[in-house]
């Protein structure tokens, strides 16, 4: 008995430690095991794992063998640049600044480039990403300028071809990035008011002329670096380049944007904001990547591949309920969208990672007492790449139009990993557990083939400044030289590239370096402000999770865990993806965007109680106590006597698009002030779903908003939830009409059965 107890305990023990399962010994050596396995028991750190090996990545000889590199950008390393980076700064946009000494150096990459490029190759990386900025080679030009501008700065392309055959001669390929959230300081106009479409609007790429003065500086860059490119970002994240610039107002020139409707017009209207700016940039990129192919034919050089770094996060709802349909909505616009438009021109389709990002109302919410969050407030979650890259693997695995799934295309890069911590607490167990999920998602078929870790040393972080530390190494900002310290993480991830294969021994050390700093209490510095999205000029303290026991018995453990990658929700994607297709269909032949309308009006609803969803309404015959199926036949019957009416008449002419949105918003506004009242339909058989909205003695007097305000000031005390709750309610009916009418048209085409739309 005293054997097969000591067996069990050890058995749990390799458990903890992350030890492969035991097989159940002979009876016969029973003593002789337990005796070892006790021992081993005893002291984890004194286990000998040997060359044990938990994920190899092959000799490096196979075309799908991953490589491994580091990235930087010009906004964040380079010297001697007058950008708007550095115009927002001035002006108070940037947090850890002004504190921060020679905060305007940056890294020196441009005068003394050789110091990161080395500290690069030292590690063993095969690939290094770096860019050229827009704005230092066409200083001068305007978007109203009906001549494209291009390179106008020729000294400075010579440069930067210095640069990147500094970069080849130590034995590196090269990954460049043209545009990387930097637009010139003559596309930006400073000290402009919030409107109800946002920030900066009809600037920079909301311009009509944007696209000809990107594609014209680089055509020019093109014919000049081809032969030394190996890989091409045409663009750096553009989703939150567009959202945080145009939508939050957090980015260059601002100002933020507290208005909850502007934020959501922006976010889904195309006719401005975001999908405006992420539309003409989807046009560049087809250009472009036209363009290096005519070039690389005529100069009869090898085919570079050709993509973007799009950032997905793991996206998690705070709440079941209306949270939980704010993340589908938020993921399908940021996940996929701009990757549907692109994928003909993608040769690889480069993905930028950070974690987990927790969803509540319609913005970023933090769990900071069950979730492990990294020094610039991203969640660590290994696990969700690998879920991540499931979905993409689900949705364009097929997909013949999607170049980067081919046999002729490159498949996924990781072009962006990695996590800001100051004390190099969480980074190395990071590393490695990203690693392990890339080994794993290779095991599943999915075809990724590059690992690109952000960044070799502590640089400036768009509006966070110097505050999150990502660097493998430090900077000592108070030595004029700005000299760099390595890191432990440094000589680990060496280690890694070096012999291309993680080993049982250094994941175990890594994670005891995080259990051990949580069980002595020790604190990290996190930069997220409370609300979530800004950051702080001094780091905030937070606890060390992991290993730790919530109160609910949870184990915060968050290494990569193959049992729980999540298989990725298809019908939910093909219902949301298609209500947004039609959506933006219906306004581009109408002006009405109905996936605009009911974000917004969910956005009120959700505005008032964020993190604190409604109860569930009350069903036909009272709801509660019913089954499943009578409860969805009472959702179908309503739906399809809201489908029977008729829809509403389009909006007046000069009421279309953003003019529209606008009114809208100004008289949603008004109406949650108590001075606005709703009238009877504007024409026989319209919808009175949809009323005309009209204020009394106001010159929008008359104009058509899209959905009804119901006023009930007795259910609350300031009258603002009983005016929201009937809005959102009618909001969600009316998105979820549309997505079954969708899904009813595929059944009849397709055969499919009731059973299976329910």
């Amino acid at each position: 008995r005293s054997s097969l107890r000591f067996v069990h305990l050890a058995r749990r023990r390799a458990r903890a430690t992350d030890l492969p399962p035991l097989p159940f010994p002979h009876r016969r050596s029973l003593s002789v095991m337990a005796a070892l396995l006790l021992c081993a028991s005893q002291s984890s750190a004194s286990v000998d794992y040997g060359d044990a090996v938990a994920a190899s990545f092959g000799d490096g000889s196979a075309a799908d063998d991953l490589w491994f590199g580091l990235a930087t950008a010009p906004a964040h390393a380079e010297n001697q640049l007058n950008d708007t980076w550095l115009e927002f700064a001035s002006r108070g946009g940037v947090h850890a600044w002004r504190n921060t000494p020679r905060a305007a150096e940056r890294l020196h990459f441009w005068t003394d480039p050789e110091v990161d490029i080395k500290l690069a190759a030292d590690t063993g990386v095969s690939v290094y990403r770096l860019g050229v900025d827009w704005g230092r080679l066409v200083p001068d030009c305007s978007l109203d300028r009906e001549t494209p501008c291009g390179v106008q700065q020729w000294e400075v392309l010579d440069r930067y071809i210095e640069i990147i055959k500094s970069v080849r001669s130590h034995g590196m390929r090269v990954m460049l990035s043209l545009f990387h959230h930097s637009f010139p300081r003559w596309g930006v106009t400073w000290g402009r008011a919030e409107t109800p479409r946002g920030a900066a609007a009809g600037e920079m790429f909301t311009h009509p002329r944007s696209v000809e003065h990107f594609v014209a500086f680089a055509r020019d860059v093109i014919e000049r670096f081809a032969p030394l490119v190996d890989f091409w970002v045409t663009f750096n994240e553009p989703v939150v380049f567009s959202m945080l610039t145009h939508c939050m107002g957090i980015w260059p020139p601002g100002p933020a944007v507290t208005n909850p409707y502007a934020r959501l017009n922006c976010m889904t209207n195309p006719k401005t904001g975001a999908l405006l700016a992420q539309n003409n940039m989807i046009r560049a990129h087809r250009q472009i990547y036209a363009l290096i192919r005519a070039n690389e034919l005529a100069a009869q050089l090898p085919l570079a591949p050709v993509g973007v770094a799009h950032l997905i996060m793991d996206s998690r709802p705070f709440a079941v309920g209306f949270d939980s349909a704010s993340t589908l909505f938020i993921d399908l616009y940021s996940k996929y969208y701009f990757i549907d438009q692109l994928k003909e021109t993608l040769d690889f389709c480069g993905i930028n990672y950070y974690g987990l990002e927790i969803v509540t109302g319609i913005g970023p919410g933090l769990a900071p007492k069950e979730v492990e969050y990294s020094g610039s407030g991203r969640g660590i979650s290994p696990t969700g790449l690998v879920s991540l890259l499931e979905a993409y693997q689900a949705r364009y695995g097929t997909d013949p139009k999607a170049r980067f799934m081919r046999g002729d295309g490159y498949g996924f890069v990781v072009t962006e990993n990695g996590i800001a911590d100051s004390q190099d607490l969480l980074r190395p167990a990071y590393l490695l557990e990203h690693l392990l999920a890339l080994r794993a998602a290779q095991r599943r078929g999915i075809r990724v083939r590059g690992y690109t870790f952000w960044t070799a040393s502590d640089n400036w972080e768009w509006a966070d400044g110097y505050c999150p530390k990502f660097g493998l190494a430090a900077v000592n900002r108070s030595d004029p030289l700005l000299r760099r310290v390595p890191r432990d993480s440094y000589h680990l991830f060496t280690k890694v590239v070096r012999s291309r294969r993680v080993t049982v021994a250094q994941r175990h050390a890594a994670w005891r370096r995080v259990t051990t700093a949580a069980a002595n209490g020790e604190m990290k510095e996190v930069c997220r402000s409370g609300d979530a999205l800004g950051s702080l000029d001094t780091p905030d303290r937070w606890p060390v999770l992991g290993g730790t026991t919530l109160p609910d018995g949870r184990v915060v453990d968050w290494r990569y865990d193959d049992a729980k990658v999540e298989s990725p929700g298809a019908e939910d994607t093909a219902i949301v993806t298609d209500f947004i297709e039609h959506s933006m269909a219906l306004s581009s032949a109408t002006g009405f965007d109905p996936a605009a309308a009911v974000v917004s009006a969910l956005a009120g609803f959700g505005h008032e109680f964020v993190g604190r969803p409604p109860p569930p309404p009350t069903l036909p015959g009272g709801g509660g106590g019913q089954d499943t199926a009578a409860v969805l036949a009472s959702v179908l019957d309503a739906l399809d006597a809201m489908q029977r009416r008729p829809l509403p008449p389009p909006p007046p002419p000069g009421k279309g698009g953003a003019d529209m949105f606008g009114h809208f918003f100004k008289g949603f506004a008004d109406a949650l002030d108590g001075d606005a009242t709703a009238a009877e339909p504007a024409e026989p058989g319209a919808a009175r779903s949809f009323w005309p909205f009209e204020k009394a003695g106001s010159a929008r007097a008359g104009s058509s908003l899209w959905l009804t305000v119901e006023r009930r000031p007795e259910a609350s005390g300031d009258g603002r939830r009983g005016g929201l709750a009937p809005l959102a309610a009618a909001a969600a009916l009316a998105c979820l009409a549309l997505m079954v009418a969708v899904r009813r048209r595929r059944r009849s085409s397709e055969g499919s059965s009731e059973g299976a739309l329910l």
